[in-house]
């Protein structure tokens, strides 16, 4: 049986308020998940535009 399976199986199992209890746990697991893909996107987006500013040739410490 598949997880989606055994959820839908528990959950039919509970009365109707813990049902609406499970479903608000479902929803802000997915707002988290939500939240850190766009801090992702924010950290990545920052470090492209932080690199963009500054040339290999900017990077004295490359040089002997």
């Amino acid at each position: 049986m598949s997880t989606v399976e055994l959820i839908v199986e528990k959950t039919n199992a509970l009365p109707a308020e813990l049902q609406k209890e499970a479903l608000h746990y479902v929803d802000y697991l997915l707002s988290r998940k939500a939240e850190q893909a766009e801090a992702r996107d924010w950290t990545q987006f920052a470090a492209e535009q932080l690199a963009s500013q500054y040339a290999d040739a900017d990077a004295i410490y490359d040089h002997d």
